[in-house]
């Protein structure tokens, strides 16, 4: 595939809060894109350093030449004076309003902003809607991924989660979910809980990955930015996935694994408005093959409406 102009296309990948932050810290040195921000939101300076100090390692364990800029960014300054938001979603609010003049000049050049969030806390449940606002009303489309919190954080917990995440919905073009608790469930019991987060981190960054590799390649049927923004406009959950085909015989098998991401709070994509799917290939598919997915995601989705 050809490159298109990345010029007019600028991605940033943005993390707020400390789950949001560890997630950017883990993809933004494993990237292979060019034309990507990385920024990390806080109301916490320690966890901002530590963000940075996990950049620099990761970026050194891939012997990085030119590792990719990774930006944090302090909100709320002047009201948590850096010490967090106390797991209030409100102080998180407030400090992101206080800064919003310092998020409008983060975000200026952007075309599409991919927000990462953990819900239940503080910081990612607060500020997160603040940022999604003022995308909006600057004309900069916005892709959300969010965590629930595990069922045995408590009851409060998933109280915050489930009330940020219903706003984040209403501002959100789009907002793709993830439960933790389907961590236990994806992975073996064994699995240690960074490794687990790292396994939740590397399923998102693929998810982005594909998204990037959409917006700014050119391909035989070309998917652009406009394509994307109108089918993020569509109502409705959001499901995305990446699948794997080693052969032209398993197409239909990476399709399925795409949709059936365990990960994911929602992959039914029975009676979807719209699709986009990404065909990336080393070698040239057979018309057959590619005739037979397309028929095996049209038995999928149920509805001769779908764009």
């Amino acid at each position: 595939m050809l490159e298109k102009d990345a010029t007019k296309i600028n991605i940033h990948v943005i993390g707020v809060g400390g789950c949001g932050g560890n997630a950017v810290s883990n993809m933004s040195s494993g990237s292979g894109h060019s034309n990507i921000r990385f920024s990390s939101i806080n109301t916490d300076i320690s966890a901002l350093n530590q963000c940075q100090n996990l950049s620099q390692k990761h970026s050194h364990e891939h012997s990085q030449k030119h590792p990719l800029k990774h930006k944090v960014v302090l909100i709320g300054e002047h009201t948590t004076k850096g010490f967090g938001a106390g797991a209030n979603p409100e102080v998180a609010k407030h400090a992101a309003e206080h800064s919003i003049e310092l998020l409008k000049t983060l975000i200026a050049d952007d075309t599409l902003i991919i927000v990462i969030a953990g819900l239940g806390g503080g910081t990612g449940s607060g500020a997160t809607s603040v940022l999604l606002d003022l995308a909006s009303e600057m004309g900069i489309d916005a892709l959300c991924f969010v965590t629930l919190p595990f069922k045995s954080e408590g009851e409060k917990r998933k109280e915050i989660a489930y009330h940020a995440l219903e706003e984040i919905k209403r501002k959100a073009n789009a907002t793709l979910v993830l439960s933790n608790d389907a961590l236990i469930t994806a992975l073996d019991a064994t699995v240690g809980i960074i490794s687990a987060f790292r396994h939740c981190d590397t399923q998102m960054q693929r998810i982005i990955e594909s998204i990037i590799t959409m917006l700014t390649s050119t391909g035989y049927i070309n998917v652009d930015i406009n394509d994307f923004s109108h089918i993020l406009s569509l109502e409705g959950d959001t499901a995305l996935g990446v699948g794997v085909a080693q052969s032209d015989e398993t197409l239909c098998d990476a399709l399925s694994h795409a949709l059936k991401n365990p990960l994911v709070q929602t992959n039914n994509i029975r009676g979807t408005q719209g699709v986009i799917v990404q065909l990336s290939c080393q070698q040239e598919p057979s018309i057959l093959m590619y005739e037979s997915m397309l028929a095996e995601l049209q038995t999928l989705i149920e509805s001769a409406q779908a764009l």
